[in-house]
Order: structure tokens, then sequence, then C-alpha cells
């Protein structure tokens, strides 16, 4: 039997307050300040989308094109709800924002991720995300992180793909 899958959607800036609370369970990505999601759903809106089931979001992907290259697109969040993931949920909401940037001219797109989040690094290496190995580097475990990337200490790692739709 196929399983259900939400609506899908361009994100509005009435959203900012769910996908807030929503966030909140998405451990372990790191909280955001309450005005980076509205700052995201009022002037992001074209590159950021939510899925929604009965009238509740339970994903978003946060996203932009840079202003400075515009053949660059970054991902700066993305979160589905523990109950909704495995079911290709991250997956799509990643084809709406390639399909959008791939539109507007964008070649490539970059994304940081926290080293101790493993399943987000295994989950975009999947969708076909490489890691950018041309900087200082840090081995934590396994992962490989750009040294300071984030500020002293804050190693991250920083990953990049072709865009594509």
């Amino acid at each position: 039997m196929e399983q259900h899958m939400p609506r899908f959607r361009r994100i509005r800036e009435q959203d900012f307050l769910e996908i807030m609370r929503l966030a909140e369970s998405c451990d372990p990505i790191p909280l955001e300040r309450d005005s980076i999601y509205h700052l995201f759903t009022r002037h992001f809106g074209d590159t950021c989308f939510v899925a929604v089931d009965k009238g509740r979001i339970v994903a978003f992907l946060l996203g932009i094109i840079s202003q400075t290259n515009r053949r660059i697109g970054y991902v700066h969040n993305i979160c589905v709800d523990p109950n909704w993931r495995r079911r290709g949920i991250g997956r799509r909401l990643y084809q709406r924002f390639m399909s959008k940037i791939v539109d507007q001219g964008c070649r490539r797109v970059f994304l940081i991720v926290n080293p101790a989040n493993i399943v987000s690094i295994e989950f975009h290496k999947r969708l076909g995300f490489r890691e950018c190995l041309d900087d200082e580097l840090v081995e934590l475990g396994d992962v490989k992180a750009i040294r300071d990337y984030n500020g002293p200490g804050k190693h991250m790692v920083v990953l990049w793909r072709v865009a594509s739709s």
C-alpha cells in the first residue's frame, strides 16, 4: 500500500510561528532566533517550501539564491517532523527547491551541517551532495569538517552538489 503524502507548497509569511515550533522537534539542528524564521517566510518565499498534512506543517526547507553569485543556491535549514521521516518528504522538498533555483540560473547548491548531525550528512550524501574538502580540515571521528567555519571552534561540514531539477 502506498504511503499517504502531504501536500507541498511555497512558504507563506504566516507560516513562521508553526515552522519555529516544528524546528524544536528536529534535533539536532540548532534552533534559530525567531526572527530568522520570519525573515525567510517574509522575504524568501519563492525559494522556501513546506509540506502540509491536514492543515499542519510537517516539514520545511528554507533556501535562498545568493545575491552575490546568482549561480549559487544555499539551503539554510531543512526539517521533517520525526513522525514523518523516511517517506521521501525531504527529497521532495529538495526537488521543489532545485527546480525553482535551476529555473533562475543556479548551477550549484551549498549547505552546512554540524559534524555531530550524522543523520543529516548521510541524508544529503544520498541526495548527491559531496563534502567540500578544499579548506583547512579537522577530523571529528569519521567526519571531516572545515575548521572554524562558523567561528572559533565551530567546525562545520560544508556540502555541495550540482543544481538539477
